[in-house]
Formats: C-alpha cells, structure tokens, sequence
C-alpha cells in the first residue's frame, strides 16, 4: 500500500485530500472503495488486501476524515461536496469504468455518481444503504456524530468505538485495536481525539426525519448492483432492499446475518461475497490464494 493526495476542488473550497492505494498500478481492472459517516479508508484494509492480487484498489479518506484536510465552512460538508470530490478522484487518477464499494455514505456517493456519470462506473456495490434510508437509523447515528469527546488512553477509544458500532458485528479484538489504531488523533495538549472533524455532524443537529428518498437517481443507474444488507440494519429496511432488487438496475441482494448498520467488510466470508461478485467472470483468480464464496442463489 501507498499513500496518495490530490487537491479536490468543491463547492466553496479547495482543500487537499488523501487515499490508500493498493494492489498493481498499471492494473487495467480498478476498485475504489468509500468508507461510511465517521469513517476513514482505512476500514477497508482487509478487503483491499483480499483483492489486491488481482485489483487494483483506491480507498479515499472523505473531506474532514483520516488523513484528509477539514473544511473551513462546516456546511459544506454535504453530499454535493463528497460527490465533486470523488469525481476529482477519479478524474486524478484517469478512472472510467471502475467498481465502486461504497459504505453508508459511501455507497450514497455512489448512487450519486452511477447515476450521473455513468461512464465512470462499470459496477456498483452497495453496503447498507439504498435510495430511501429509516429515520430510525439516521437518529442513532444523529446521537454520536459531530460529538468531539476526548480520551485519556487509546483502551477508553476502543471501548467508545465497540459501543457505538456494535452493529458492525463480531469483529476480533485484533479487527477492533486496529480499526482504534487509524481512529484517533494525539492532542497537542495530551490525550486523544477522534479522526474526524466534529464538524461532519453540523447537518444531523436538528434533525427530525429521514431525507427525503432518492428514487429517481436509482431509476436511471444502468450498472450492476450487487446490495449488502445487515440483517438487523436499522437504517436500510427490508422492504427497501426488495425495492432495489425489483426496480432500477434490479441489484442483487445478499442480507448478513447477526448484523446491523453495516457489515464491516472484514470477515472472510463478507470479503469473499464481495471479491466473488468483482471478480466474475476473470480468466483466472486462483492466485487469490483463497477459496471462493459458495454461490448465491
């Protein structure tokens, strides 16, 4: 893995951001995989190491998050800006037609995007979210975004993070401590801070509904859509999921069981549903040196 930075150009500012990048660089085969909310690229370690053979994989830190610079005006935090930003991105490292792995948030951007500009996106996966998301998971998230608590010890930041993402199900306590290790930052004055600029949150103070669906974005993306639902998802329901597979570009559904908003990506069996839908129909990936996913009905 190396790191990356380009200047993104948005709405209002200019403001550096970072990416991972993995995997071969002349790869002709691209994946960029976009983190969630309060998130940062390097979520999608284990995934990108999965892949990394036989992909090359690009995973940005959003504007405000990681190693990303913030903005100064805090209402710029918005769809609109991530979606120009990651347009940049691709428009920076020469991307068309790549897969798309999108978190949350993520996954929104890249609604956005295939729908727009369908020329930059050959695939789309999809975790956890869809056109229409629940105002009961927007409020649980609502209850800890744009909070700036501090820590004295990086356990206390483990213990923050086990509980406000316990619907990321049954990671190991190694998955947790490095999933802390890229989730803080050291004060100046002692102590730690989340990775993210509290200011991410601006648009969640007064929330008291869901935003309104996006519809009509879904019914013009034309790509494959392979959708991940967290059995106990809060945010993305049931029915939406079955929407999305009857309607639009008809996605693929796969429902994780045991878990919530949203399945983190790290297990091996999450990994190889994902790595076995991008890469079907290669010549040859038996260098993964992994056993494929059982397929799926």
């Amino acid at each position: 893995m190396i790191d990356g930075s380009w200047a993104a150009f948005g709405p209002g500012e200019t403001v550096r951001l970072n990416y991972y990048d993995w995997g071969p660089r002349m790869h002709p085969k691209r994946v960029v995989c976009v983190h969630g909310l309060t998130r940062q690229g390097r979520d999608f370690d284990e995934l990108a190491k999965g892949l990394s053979k036989v992909r090359r994989i690009v995973c940005p830190d959003l504007v405000g998050r990681g190693r990303s610079g913030w903005l100064i005006e805090k209402k710029l935090y918005s769809l609109d800006t991530y979606a120009a930003h990651m347009s940049g991105l691709l428009d920076h490292l020469g991307f068309e037609g790549i897969d798309w792995v999108g978190t949350s948030l993520g996954g929104a951007i890249g609604i956005r995007l295939a729908a727009e500009h369908p020329e930059l996106i050959g695939r789309l996966v999809l975790n956890d979210i869809g056109p229409q998301v629940e105002f009961e998971g927007v409020r649980a998230i609502a209850g800890y975004v744009g909070q700036d608590p501090r820590f004295n010890r990086l356990g206390e930041v483990a213990e923050y993070l086990r509980t406000v993402h316990a619907d990321f199900g049954a990671l190991t306590d190694a998955q947790w401590s490095e999933m802390t290790t890229h989730s803080v930052i050291r004060h100046p004055e002692g102590g730690y801070g989340l990775h993210y600029d509290p200011g991410i949150g601006l648009s969640f103070k007064a929330v008291t509904k869901a935003p309104p669906p996006s519809w009509d974005l879904w019914e013009r993306i034309e790509c494959p859509v392979l959708l991940l639902r967290g059995e106990k998802s809060r945010l993305l329901s049931a029915a939406t999921a079955e929407r999305m597979a009857k309607t639009g570009p008809r996605a693929e559904v796969v429902e994780i069981k045991g878990v919530g908003h949203a399945p983190a990506l790290m297990s091996a069996d999450q990994i190889a549903i994902v790595r076995d839908y991008l890469t079907e129909g290669d010549d040859d990936d038996s260098d993964t040196g992994e056993d494929r996913a059982p397929k799926r009905a």
